[in-house]
């Protein structure tokens, strides 16, 4: 595995191992990692963005402020001698920051295997029903010590870890969604048993969302978004609200309901494009081409699908481009049908 992400992930469990779970601030820990996590999933699916790399930022500064405050160190002192790609913070604290490996861990973690590469030459079969092992043990010891939060925290991960493993294990796709379905369920519960912090709490129900959406439970999906999006615009986490409304938009695209799918996606569009996130926006605009193409509006569908092209051509993703090209030639068809 490649050096600079071991010796990012050794900063990660250093942190951990130092403020211990008894500790009150190993909760804020865990959910900062899980959003680093996220964070680092998202760049290296569509590429980084200014919108991930400010976020990612911030997270590495609130973990800086939380190292100092619970064991008197930064966070960038608990790594080993650095090398490889750095990221500042604001108060220009150096930081490691690949886009490649993720990690899962923590002191209770067992030692065999919970780091996980997400590159296809690790990432296998094999290592995923290690981690699921490791993953059901970690929950399962957070459960009979009464850590009720901390048990949120890895039952949501878990469903996150599963839903990026149908990527790689195609064939048990429909088993992994129906366990990271479950998983996320027992999530979502347990959150609102112990009266987590909403944006924990919204959270959780996105992933699940996303999950369903998968599963094709496409109103339970809806219904869980917007519960998420209204907890995510009241504490202003607008990335998180933007890939809210973003889904939303393609979930209602798909019930019919081309009035909401048309408004929500409007909506996420100029979030993303406050945000500079170049991913969002392109996505955002090749689901606009689509809703456009599919309510005969050829020309403003050619409008946003050629904006969609311009923004996988700076991300390079050659695979949505080809998409997007498919439906141009669809859009042109049409348009050259209207004006025969």
């Amino acid at each position: 595995m490649d050096e600079v992400w071991r010796q990012y992930s050794h900063g990660l469990r250093q942190l951990l191992e130092k403020l211990g779970q008894d500790n009150p601030s190993y909760t804020e820990a865990w959910i900062l990692q899980q959003r680093l996590l996220e964070n680092l999933a998202r760049a290296r699916l569509y590429g980084d963005t200014d919108t991930t790399r400010a976020e990612r930022t911030q997270i590495l500064g609130r973990l800086d402020r939380l190292a100092l405050e619970a064991v008197g160190d930064r966070f960038s002192a608990l790594f080993p001698a650095q090398s490889g790609p750095f990221v500042r913070d604001t108060s220009g604290t150096v930081y490691f920051m690949p886009v490649a490996p993720l990690i899962i861990g923590g002191a209770s973690a067992p030692e065999q295997v919970l780091e996980i590469a997400s590159d296809a030459d690790s990432f296998d079969q094999g290592t995923i029903y290690q981690a699921i092992e490791a993953y059901e043990q970690i929950i399962a010891d957070a459960h009979e010590s009464g850590k009720r939060q901390a048990e949120v925290i890895y039952l949501q991960d878990f469903g996150q870890f599963l839903l990026r493993s149908t990527d790689i294990e195609a064939e048990q796709r429909q088993t992994l969604l129906s366990q990271a379905a479950d998983v996320l369920q027992q999530a979502v519960r347990l959150s609102d048993t112990i009266g987590a912090a909403p944006l924990l709490r919204a959270r959780t129900r996105y992933h699940l969302a996303r999950c369903y959406h998968q599963l094709g439970r496409r109103r339970e999906a809806i219904a869980l978004l917007e519960q998420a999006r209204e907890i995510f615009s009241r504490h202003k986490a607008r990335p998180e609200l933007a890939r809210a409304l973003l889904e939303l938009g393609q979930l209602y695209h798909l019930t019919q309901d081309f009035e909401s799918a048309h408004l929500y996606l409007k909506d996420a569009l100029r979030l993303f494009q406050r945000l500079g996130d170049t991913d969002g926006t392109a996505v955002t605009q090749e689901a606009l081409g689509s809703l456009a193409l599919q309510t005969a509006r050829p020309s403003e569908a050619i409008a946003s699908l050629r904006e969609a092209r311009q923004g996988y051509t700076v991300l390079r993703r050659d695979e949505r481009i080809q998409a997007v090209d498919e439906l141009l030639r669809m859009a042109d068809q049409a348009l050259q049908s209207v004006g025969g």
